[in-house]
């Protein structure tokens, strides 16, 4: 299992924002015993972007496993000629069909996080997965193809929850849209209560606040390192483990 997130923080509408992407290593067996350890979250640095996986954390190129953690950065150094995030994710979704099996892909529940900046310089956050949907904290109702590509963030959250227009930055109202996905009990369970705990120890001169995209980025960590102690002392089964990567971009649009 895993634990995968993004945040897009809003801080000055769409004007000035900030990407933050992280993930755990576990990858568990169908019995959630330990499998291995490997990297989940990779930069895609020529369109400023990141990507992460959840569920499957296998492919079967000419029917040969092999892991996601190996695959994909040969897929991201292979597509280095796509435009924007939207046809790099199309791309993947058309070469995830080519190695993994269908009858495989209906048994597990697989998706993929990509976050970016696009070329005007607002924040994007794609969303590629083969679940039909949820109940409770379990993903049902799998597919053995990958949905296509949802453009979450500037498609509906933006508009939705935060106000933007369509067109103008400046009409998002400021806030943090969050998205998980993996096993995100201990996420839902902890997250915001960390946050409060960090908020009442700055209001004492001898705590210092976050002031930097940095100090953010090791905030997260510490955060998801906290959930991976939790699991490792107290769960039947550490389905989410150290260690955590981060990966953290920031933006100021210009006039």
């Amino acid at each position: 299992m895993t634990l995968i997130l993004n945040e897009i923080h809003l801080l000055d509408g769409l004007n000035k924002t900030m990407l933050v992407a992280a993930a755990d290593r576990r990858i568990s067996n169908p019995d959630r015993s330990y499998k291995a350890t490997r990297k989940k979250l990779f930069s895609i640095p020529y369109l400023n972007g990141t990507i992460s996986y959840f569920g499957l954390a296998s492919v079967y190129p000419r029917g040969k496993e092999q892991y996601l953690s190996d695959w994909l950065p040969q897929f991201i150094n292979a597509h280095s000629g796509a435009p924007d995030l939207e046809t790099f994710t199309q791309n993947l979704r058309e070469a995830l069909h080519r190695v993994i099996p269908k009858s495989t892909l209906q048994d597990w529940a697989s998706g993929f996080h990509i976050s970016g900046y696009n070329s005007r310089g607002l924040p994007e956050f794609w969303h590629l997965d083969n679940t039909g949907g949820m109940s409770g904290f379990q993903y049902v109702d799998l597919k053995p193809l990958y949905g296509p590509p949802s453009p979450d963030f500037l498609g509906r959250d933006a508009q939705k929850n935060w106000g933007w227009d369509g067109s103008d930055p400046s009409s998002a109202r400021n806030g943090v849209q969050t998205y998980r996905n993996g096993d995100f009990r201990a996420h839902e369970a902890a997250w915001d209560a960390l946050d409060k705990v960090y908020s009442k120890l700055v209001q004492f001169p001898d705590f210092k606040k976050l002031g930097s995209t940095d100090e953010y980025g090791e905030w997260v960590k510490f955060k998801l390192k906290f959930i991976a102690y939790f699991y490792k002392k107290w769960a039947k089964n550490e389905i989410i483990a150290q260690p955590i990567d981060v990966i953290v971009k920031s933006r100021q649009l210009t006039t």
